[in-house]
């Protein structure tokens, strides 16, 4: 059985891929082939060298400038722009001055940070993606196949997000962004006879959704945005690599958690609240369609529930998942950073503690409501706890308003079921 590690591309995104990484580390995962495209194919490069300490320094310190020569870093704007590679022709068209950026800091970055002759005599099967153009035609490229001394050249062709970084020229052919062909190359793996596959993503989406199922494929992803992919700001690589750790060790379950992460949680307490938690969730929505509830001349369909599984991809939930869903609601209200790992009854005890400790001068009637949801989230979530706490439940005239705003019912219900 052989096992590839695939790399997505997507720019500062790859930050995430490095978390991956040291997760894979932690846990003893061995992979005898890594395959990537874009930055996806510097990151295999790294991976293939063995060098995660240096791989977490070159990330923890990248900055724009050591990508593409600018006049003043704090005023390039282009990762604000341009969110996709789709999105490069019509931001181009307005921006005219950054036509073929002058990247030779990448290719110092790469000959300084690559290390060729170390990643053969590693023995571990590497392939890059790349594109043919004007041909648009992919050109997977394996280690074994490239020139001695050429894995630099490749790494940066499979990088080269055309037209902004120029075309690179390899034995006379021009060669492009690899994900202009194919983001993230399974099928390479999968041609070069690997059996087992970890892809991992830099978008919520898949990038190859026939796979997504296949049980060969183990896939990680990040369920939040990663930023632009030119926003090299080190808080945001530091949270994207912490962020693709924790993912990471989800998917393995050493941590638990969707949205948010936790340490993992007993049991047995978990599926006794959340046997009690549904039964609210459930009477809620069962009135709302019992009473005929629309919005927009629509039914209301079980929005508390829809609010649940709004994280989970289909996966069918356990009791303690539905905990822990009931607890992200309240993070989510309150605010919480999503980079960080939580004790969960620590969490729950203090959102809890700050829902009772707020004070409000509304009725707990329409224009109350109203009143405190203009306040946010995290005020609403705590009038409706108090509420719960005091009454027990909400009042039926009640119910249409509050349906309107789902994450903060789900999340008061969730902490009066926790006393």
């Amino acid at each position: 059985m052989k096992r590839a590690l695939v790399l997505n591309g997507g720019g500062s995104r790859g930050a995430y891929e490095i978390g991956v990484w040291q997760a894979l580390s932690e846990l003893g995962v061995r992979f005898d082939g890594v395959y990537g495209t874009s930055i996806g194919a510097l990151n295999a490069a790294l991976f293939a060298q063995g060098d995660l300490a240096g791989a977490i320094e070159l990330w923890s310190n990248i900055r724009v400038s050591q990508i593409m020569a600018v006049e003043d870093e704090d005023d390039f704007a282009i990762e604000r722009m341009i969110h996709r590679k789709r999105d490069v022709v019509p931001f181009l068209m307005e921006n005219a001055k950054h036509l073929r950026m002058d990247i030779s800091p990448l290719e110092a970055l790469v000959r300084e940070h690559l290390d060729e002759g170390r990643i053969r005599a590693a023995g571990m099967r590497l392939g890059v993606m790349t594109t043919k153009a004007p041909q648009m035609t992919g050109a997977p490229v394996k280690l074994a196949d490239m020139k001695p001394g050429s894995l630099g050249d490749w790494v940066i062709a499979s990088a080269s997000c055309f037209p902004i970084f120029p075309a690179r020229h390899i034995d006379g052919q021009r060669y492009i962004d690899g994900g202009y062909y194919d983001n993230l190359p399974v099928d390479m793996a999968l041609s070069d006879g690997m059996d087992e596959v970890v892809a991992v993503e830099l978008h919520p989406y898949y990038s190859h959704p026939e796979y997504a199922r296949m049980p060969w494929l183990t896939t990680i992803k990040p369920l939040h945005d990663l930023g632009g992919f030119l926003d090299f700001n080190p808080d945001l690589l530091r949270r994207g690599r912490l962020l693709g750790y924790c993912d990471t060790m989800k998917r393995w379950g050493r941590l638990e958690g969707f949205r948010y992460t936790f340490r993992r949680v007993n049991d047995l307490p978990a599926t006794a609240a959340a046997r009690r938690y549904m039964r609210r969730l459930t009477a809620f929505d069962g009135e709302l369609i019992r009473r005929g509830v629309t919005q927009m001349g629509q039914p209301v369909n079980a929005p508390l529930l829809s609010a649940l599984e709004r994280e989970c991809e289909g996966k069918a939930l356990s009791w303690k998942d539905v905990w822990l869903r009931g607890l992200e609601l309240c993070a989510e209200a309150m605010g919480f950073r999503v980079d960080a790992v939580y004790d969960a009854g620590a969490l729950a005890r203090r959102c809890r503690a700050f829902c009772a400790a707020q004070e409000f001068v509304e009725k707990f009637d329409d224009a109350g409501l109203q009143a405190v949801a203009k306040r946010g989230e995290r005020a609403l979530l705590a009038f409706l706890y108090q509420r719960l706490n005091a009454a027990g439940d909400f009042p039926p005239e009640a119910l249409k308003r509050l349906s309107e705003s789902p994450m903060a019912v789900a999340g008061a219900m969730f902490l009066a079921n926790q006393e």
